[in-house]
């Protein structure tokens, strides 16, 4: 006898506390550059630090908050911050998490042209942070996926006198949802499963 089918999905809470870690591994230190007109580039900034929250904004995602540092010898040393706003879209196909569209907010304190800053941020973004924020999910699901159905093959003892056995064929995310504090990635799983009594408590 096969195994009843089963199908379900369930909710992934990710803070964005654990989102904005990452970010910060990839982004401290980043140069923004501004190409010349003979395809050279020269630093502008420089990324001191990067947090991330829900955005304020309702045809947008995310908010991420870049601050930054000059290099140029006109404006040398002083700080200044960018929020970009984020819509993020799940590719079903690929299994990514990815930017769909961004608006940038360049914040100088007017010791710079905000329209300088935008053009720069715009540009950094679509070479830079587009790529850093993509979130390739397939091969650790694969991977996840093959550790499950070893363990499975096994039988997982879920409690005393309880056993778990079965199989999962197929792992992916389904959708994505941005909370006030937490992204939501919904997981659909389908495989068969079956749960076996050894003792009974009664």
């Amino acid at each position: 006898m096969e195994h009843p089918e089963l199908a379900l999905t369930l909710p992934v809470k990710i803070p964005y506390e654990v989102l904005e870690e990452h970010l910060r591994e990839k982004l401290v230190g980043e140069m923004i550059k501004k190409e010349k007109d003979d395809g050279s580039a020269r630093n502008y900034a420089q990324i001191l630090d990067a947090g991330l929250h829900h955005s304020d904004k309702p045809e947008f995602d995310l908010a991420l908050i870049v601050t930054f540092q000059t290099l140029t010898t006109l404006f040398k040393n002083k700080q200044g911050a960018a929020v970009f706003h984020l819509k993020m879209e799940l590719q079903k196909e690929l299994q990514q998490i990815f930017i769909s569209e961004f608006e940038v907010e360049g914040k100088t304190n007017n010791w710079l042209g905000d329209t300088l800053l935008e053009t720069l941020l715009n540009n950094w973004m679509h070479d830079k942070i587009k790529q850093k924020m993509n979130f390739d999910f397939m091969p650790q699901i694969e991977e996840k996926l093959m550790e499950v159905n070893e363990k499975l093959e096994d039988k997982i003892e879920a409690k005393e006198g309880i056993e778990l056995s079965g199989r999962l064929n197929d792992l992916h995310l389904s959708q994505i949802e941005a909370g006030p504090t937490h992204l939501w990635v919904h997981v659909s799983i389908r495989g068969n499963a079956v749960i076996e009594l050894n003792k009974l408590h009664m």
